[in-house]
């Protein structure tokens, strides 16, 4: 027993169960009455946002609202949480058009469900996003204001630091740019503490001084677009389509929430009184802009 002891003390992880990990995410929920419901629709909120990380301690959504219009995702931000010095350009309302069915060619391809995150980082890895984000300077109509592009996390042939990125719609091409590559997040995948090499492709325009009219009245028309990301010689990527029907509504529910009472109120504390709701409630329910976000269904359920 002594020498048992003795090599305890100099090896104590050896000697004392491990302690699970626990994603920081939990802490969001670790408060709500019913946290695996709030779980499940403070998930799907983080999910909605670009910048937001699912494995993170995001935070209980104050003056935060979002919603699913059609295949678009939307993420509304008050002025009071942008908080921004200098120029004030009032709230922020993100539009979210995805494409889920990526396929490769000569110069790489999309990981496959092996090789994503075991987190839930693995929902945004597994998709390539398009993001325009909308102000309302003075508390005025939403106008854009940025273009975010961040492609599926990707396995390149060879090492690349840039790719041509190209999106068409019923007119042809609506916007062609380059984009640089960055590494993806590692995580472990399927146990394994060393994940498969792995890049995004992202790319931030500022769209008050350079628009993209063709690309803009694409979303808006509710368009599915072709998108292709091409080396220099033009070989293939990743080839995929981004599905934009329900922008306009999007834009329209979001722009509502800002103006929404509920906004101001913790996402978790304004959906309590929907916690014990079947998932039919949510097929008919008329409820205000903000409380949208109580809508536990993930998207396939939402179709």
């Amino acid at each position: 027993m002594r020498i048992i002891t003795g090599l305890c003390l100099l090896a104590l992880a050896a000697c004392e169960p491990e302690t699970p990990r626990i994603s920081n995410s939990a802490k969001v929920v670790e408060q709500a009455q019913y946290p695996v419901v709030a779980a499940a629709f403070m998930r799907q909120h983080c999910l909605r946002s670009p910048s937001c990380d699912p494995t993170s301690d995001y935070g209980q959504g104050a003056g935060q609202a979002s919603g699913v219009a059609g295949s678009v995702s939307w993420f509304a931000e008050t002025a009071q949480v942008v908080k921004e010095g200098g120029q004030d350009y009032g709230a922020a309302l993100t539009l979210s058009a995805y494409a889920t069915r990526g396929q490769g060619g000569p110069a790489g391809r999309p990981l496959t469900v092996d090789e994503l995150p075991d987190s839930f980082t693995a929902a945004k890895a597994k998709r390539s996003t398009l993001s325009v984000e909308y102000r309302t300077p003075g508390g005025g109509a939403p106008e854009a204001y940025g273009l975010q592009f961040n492609s599926a996390y990707l396995t390149l042939a060879a090492p690349l630091d840039e790719a041509k990125l190209e999106i068409k719609g019923k007119a042809g091409v609506v916007m062609s740019a380059e984009v640089g590559a960055m590494p993806a997040k590692k995580e472990p995948v399927n146990g394994r503490a060393k994940p498969p090499e792995a890049v995004t492709f992202f790319l931030a325009r500022n769209l008050r001084d350079e628009p993209l009219p063709e690309l803009m009245a694409a979303l808006m028309a509710g368009e599915s677009l072709s998108l292709k990301l091409l080396t220099a010689n033009g070989d293939v990527i990743l080839t995929d389509a981004l599905y934009a029907n329900g922008f306009e509504s999007a834009l329209k529910q979001a722009t509502d929430a800002l103006a929404d009472p509920e906004i101001v109120r913790p996402i978790i504390t304004r959906c309590e009184r929907f916690a014990d709701r079947p998932d039919d409630f949510w097929k008919l329910a008329d409820v205000t802009p903000a409380l949208l976000a109580c809508d536990p269904r993930p998207p396939e359920l939402r179709r």
